[in-house]
């Protein structure tokens, strides 16, 4: 009986660049750490726990008006609603009018929650503001890399788009080749090699950009199929900057290929058709990842 076939290992980097590893050993606290978390965190879990945090803290104070008896004016005695409507009012600093603390507990609590309210809300509103103002790139990146003959050279070669109608002026992209290794002495790493590319800034990015390193004697892809890219656990890295001229300010983008998105003896589909009768050239973003067999026809990707 043939022996069953290894179990491919996971991706070391996933498509948006992040590193696929789980960390362990660490004693960092995220409480020390809040305002990072919060800004690398997404919308949905950002406004989910600030949502939580501010139920939270008029429920609180709702149970300690109510353990107060009858200290809120305007309210009726016993009522958990009217002490929760009440403390909503003094967290936020509404103030309706309609009710009020009349006894020196009240009073206590007011001052306290009025105060935590300020700092609830300066703090939201520096974290969303923030996460809000920072500048983003848009850039869609292709979902398969190839490497195949182009022009007369064999090359590794993928191609990037910018999604936003604006210009990025000084753009640059770096191409980093990664893979498993052990040294002399039997340790394991992870071997960092940046490619060097025909192009690798331009200045003056709007619409499409693809992006070729020439897989020469001198390159570290030189005689590396899809066998050996698997047994390296190879992985690509890309990343993207430039400035967007619309914000006057520097915007990145990343993304991870891992040596089984790569494809072979492919080309990609053409997006651009030339206008007819003095009309604009059109580029069709739907065709973006598609690829063909080199010599196919262009029937599917």
């Amino acid at each position: 009986m043939s022996a069953p076939p290894k179990a491919r290992p996971a991706r070391t980097m996933n498509p948006n660049g992040t590193v696929n590893v789980v960390r362990l050993g660490l004693k960092r606290r995220v409480s020390q750490d809040l305002y990072h978390v919060f800004r690398t965190t997404t919308w949905p879990r950002l406004l989910g726990v600030v949502a939580a945090a501010w139920l939270l803290a008029n429920l609180a104070f709702a149970a300690l008006f109510y353990l107060g008896g009858d200290c809120i004016a305007g309210a009726e005695p016993g009522s958990f609603g009217d002490a929760f409507a009440f403390s909503v009012q003094t967290l936020a600093t509404i103030g309706y009018g309609a009710m009020s603390p009349k006894t020196g507990y009240a009073h206590a609590l007011v001052a306290v929650e009025a105060f935590l309210g300020l700092l609830f809300t300066a703090m939201t509103t520096g974290v969303v503001f923030a996460k809000f103002a920072t500048p983003t790139a848009r850039i869609m990146f292709a979902r398969h890399p190839l490497i195949t003959d182009f022009d007369g050279e064999r090359v590794f070669m993928f191609r990037i788009a910018n999604e936003r109608s604006n210009n990025v002026v000084e753009a640059s992209v770096t191409v980093s080749f990664i893979k498993d290794q052990v040294t002399k002495d039997g340790t394991f790493l992870r071997r960092f090699t940046e490619l060097p590319l025909k192009r690798s800034a331009t200045p003056l990015f709007v619409l499409g950009w693809t992006v070729f390193h020439v897989i020469d004697e001198a390159s570290p892809l030189y005689g590396l199929g899809e066998a050996e890219l698997a047994a390296l656990n190879a992985t690509f890295l890309v990343v993207f900057t430039g400035t967007d001229d619309s914000l006057a300010a520097t915007v990145h983008a990343r993304h991870g290929y891992d040596w089984s998105d790569v494809r072979f003896e492919h080309r990609y589909a053409d997006l651009i058709t030339q206008g007819e009768g003095g009309r604009p050239r059109v580029m069709d973003f739907a065709r973006f990842h598609d690829t063909l067999p080199k010599r196919a026809p262009e029937e599917g990707s």
